[in-house]
């Protein structure tokens, strides 16, 4: 098991591309994490990583032996699993990420009512609106909403979600409601970034065909939910997934616009590292959140998550 823990320090090195990460990753001290290292290469007669102040890399020894360790890390972790699926209960750490709005109103609940089933599963959920960058080195899921665009995930589908063109009724009233999506360059839209950047422009189809809409306002925000909390003050316009938004729209909060131009659902996926083994509890995961989303399509009430019933 040492020499396992040693492989894995390895791994998350390279993936990080920080040994102080990874030994943090690991629950070492960064000493303990070097020796380790140092003890490997000299162990094995080889130089594993060029060294220099800024950036670690793999040599070529280093290369071939970090596909050996994953093979080695994978195997074990298996035989560990199959271990578990011997026991009635599933056990282990999960750690989920999904977008603000998301996560909290609609996947919160879903893991809440999975940890009452399975006990010995502990879940961490990880609420950013950004890219869904680290599944596979430190996250084992990420719910998001759009198009699959990262070949190295794999993407379950768990739901249809349509997004919509919202506003504050009186929002509508000062500055007049669109109707088509050219005329947002004339409103305040409120735009949501990731990294910094924009998510513009925004896309439309009108007679079957895509349209690109450049639009700019003067409030922008990393958080789904502040955006949705602003509109609701009327400070603009935002493009919002339909479930985010369920709520304001029945209660006349948040109004629509553009309904005839928006595009057809790309849908919510469970992505998951295409390369990885899988354990139990993430599969058990997954297939809870199917279950749970095509439930919550057929049914007009909410599930009583009080009781762990769903």
């Amino acid at each position: 098991m040492d020499e396992l823990l040693t492989y894995r320090l390895f791994i998350a090195t390279i993936e990080s591309g920080s040994l102080s990460a990874a030994a943090h990753q690991q629950g070492m001290a960064l000493s303990s994490a070097s020796y380790r290292l140092k003890r490997l290469e000299h162990r094995l007669g080889v130089t594993l990583l060029n060294r220099t102040t800024r950036v670690l890399s793999l040599t070529e020894e280093g290369a071939a032996f970090l596909q050996g360790c994953r093979q080695a890390v994978s195997a074990m972790e298996q035989a560990e699993d199959r271990m578990h699926r011997r026991q009635a209960a599933l056990s282990g750490d999960l750690v989920v990420t999904a977008p603000h709005d998301l996560g909290e109103r609609r996947i919160a609940p879903a893991l809440l009512a999975f940890q009452r089933r399975h006990p010995r599963v502990s879940l961490e959920l990880h609420l950013s609106d950004g890219l869904s960058r680290g599944v596979g080195r430190g996250i084992d899921l990420a719910i998001r909403v759009g198009p699959l665009t990262d070949s190295a995930l794999i993407g379950v589908p768990l739901a249809d979600d349509e997004r919509r063109v919202v506003a504050s009724p009186d929002y509508w009233a000062r500055r007049g409601r669109p109707m088509h999506p050219r005329e947002l360059h004339a409103h305040d839209c409120l735009v949501l970034t990731r990294d910094g950047e924009p998510q513009t422009p925004w896309h439309f189809q009108e007679g079957g065909k895509a349209l690109s809409v450049p639009v700019a306002g003067s409030l922008r925000a990393n958080s789904g939910t502040l955006l949705r909390r602003w509109a609701m003050e009327g400070a603009g316009v935002i493009l919002k997934s339909s479930a985010d938004i369920r709520a304001a729209l029945d209660e006349g909060v948040l109004e629509s616009a553009l309904d005839d131009y928006m595009p057809p659902s790309s849908g919510m996926h469970a992505l998951m590292a295409r390369d990885r083994y899988r354990p139990q509890r993430l599969e058990a995961l997954v297939a809870w959140l199917k279950e749970w989303f095509r439930d919550a399509c057929q049914s007009p009430r909410p599930r009583d998550v009080s009781r762990g019933t769903w």
